[in-house]
This record gives C-alpha cells, structure tokens and sequence, in this order.
C-alpha cells in the first residue's frame, strides 16, 4: 500500500513538472530565435574588416597568389619581343635590361620581397612614357597606387644621380666626316630643341603652364650630340615660355650650357682660343651663313 501512494505521488509530480518543462523549452526555442536575428543584425551592419579600403582590390587576395600575375605581366612587356618593350616602355630589350643593371650596381637597387628592380623600372616607364596615373598602372601591375608612387620616387632618384653616365661630352664634327647628314656641319657638337612634357599643376598656376596648343606643360630644353646622346637637359619653365628665353637662361647659368666657339688658327705652340657663347640674339652674318648652306644642301640632292 504504501508503494502505490509512493508511485501515486511521484506521477502526480511529474504532471505538475510537464507545463513547466514545456514551457522552458519554448523559452529557450525563443532566445534562440532571438540571438539569431541579433546576430545577422549586426553582421550587416558592423564594417567588413576583410574589405579594402579605396583605391584597393575588391575582391581580397593573398598577396603570395598574386606574384604569378606579375611575373606574367612583367614578361609580356620585357621578354616577349622588342615591339611591346617599345610600344609601351619606350625602349628595347636589350636598353631596358642595361638600365636596370646600372640602377642595380650603381645606385644600389634591389629587389624587394614582392618587387624586383625589373618591375619597379617598369613601373617607372609606364608613368613616364605614357603619362598614365598610378591608379591605371597600378591595375596593369595589380599593386596598389601607393606601392606604384613609393617605386615611381625611388626609380627617379636613382636615374637623376646617373647624370654623369646619361649626359656626355659632345664631339665636333671633324673635316673627315663622311655621314651625308653631318657632312655639311663641320664644328659642329649637336643640335638642340624644346619639347613640352605634360604636368599636373595648382590651379592657381595653370595660366603661365598653359601653351600655345591649350595643354598643360613644361617646356623642357633638351640638347643632343650627333648620336643622339643628351648633353643638357634643362627642365622646368612653363609651357608659356618661349625656346629663346629658355636659350638664354640656360647659358646664363653658372652651371648651364656652355658651347665653345674656336675664334680661329694658332700656331702650333700656341693654345686654341676659346670663347664661351653667353649671348643669344640674331646678326645679319650667321642668317646669311644659314640662308646658304642650306641652298647649297638643296643644290646638291636636286643635282644627286
């Protein structure tokens, strides 16, 4: 007897616990739900810490499975053929090669652990020959633009302490000279010519930038020897500026351009005398000796 009120009592708790479990399980089945919603909340809402930011790849990419993209790239432009070495970095193999190992043991580059000096050169040309923004080669290259500025700085400081190499010491043209095309300019060092390079300027100095074609420039003095090595470069002016007046102020320079002139015979013992041109103007006597070589250059291919 007493079993059976014992089991009478126990089933009679278990009635009672049924409710209360039931309802702790739709509690729980409802903090869930709850928790769930709250999650997705804030996964929508809080920034992606994976995403770039602008000026970046969208898509994110371990920088490890990019290096064959670049190496792919670096070899359609460099060691393919000379035509799209040309095309696109303005010079052949063979020279690009030769200034990457003068930027190699003279100024002391090296190749970083993603980019070699090869790609970093590259880069460098691109800007330079084609005047694209580091944004546009930094999408050919896939870097980004502040990886394509930091090697554009790097690769021009380099190149201007190559001076000395760059720029040589011009040869006259002697009487033995038998090129058709220098035959005529016997003395004479080179030629040179202004070319306008386009800049991105101030607002405010945008006028006196601005040349005679509408474009925003710098006027740059470039001098040549006969095989077509620089002598002088002298950058700078404003695309304003006229050839003259930068004529002017470069030989006005303490160190600009300095062109001998041989004032005549000496003797044997005697040392050649040489002036330095430092004026730029027109006399009657050099536009008659340029009226007639260049009648006598015509004279001679309607004859030939």
């Amino acid at each position: 007897m007493a079993e059976q009120n014992q089991i009478m009592r126990v089933d009679r708790e278990g009635e009672e616990s049924t409710p209360v479990l039931i309802l702790l399980e739709q509690v729980l089945k409802n903090l869930r739900i709850n928790l769930l919603l709250v999650s997705m909340l804030l996964t929508m809402i809080r920034p992606n810490p994976n995403k770039r930011k602008r000026g970046g790849r969208d898509a994110p990419e371990k920088l490890i499975e990019s290096i064959p993209y670049h190496v792919k790239q670096l070899d359609r432009l460099v060691r393919v053929n000379d035509k799209s070495c040309i095309d696109n970095l303005r010079m052949d193999r063979n020279t690009f090669g030769r200034l990457c190992r003068l930027l190699r043991d003279r100024v002391g580059l090296i190749d970083q652990k993603f980019v070699t000096v090869e790609e970093q050169v590259a880069m460098f040309l691109c800007i330079l020959s084609h005047h694209k923004k580091t944004r546009i080669v930094g999408h050919n290259f896939m870097r980004s633009s502040q990886t394509v500025s930091k090697y554009m700085h790097i690769v021009l400081r380099g190149i201007l302490t190559l001076n000395e190499v760059f720029l040589v010491k011009p040869e006259p043209v002697d009487d033995a000279c038998t090129d058709p095309r220098w035959s005529w300019f016997k003395g004479c060092l080179g030629a040179l010519d202004g070319t306008y390079i386009n800049v991105r300027v101030p607002i405010a100095d945008t006028p006196r930038y601005r040349n005679r074609k509408g474009q925003v420039t710098t006027n740059t003095l470039a001098v040549c020897d006969r095989r077509l090595r620089f002598v002088y470069v002298l950058p700078g002016w404003e695309g304003s500026a006229g050839d003259s007046r930068i004529l002017r102020d470069a030989i006005s320079r303490p160190l600009g351009l300095k062109v001998p002139k041989d004032d005549g015979g000496t003797s044997d013992n005697e040392e050649p005398v040489v002036h330095t041109i430092n004026v730029v103007s027109p006399t009657a006597l050099w536009t008659k000796k340029r009226d007639d070589l260049a009648a006598a250059m015509w004279g001679q291919r309607m004859n030939g």
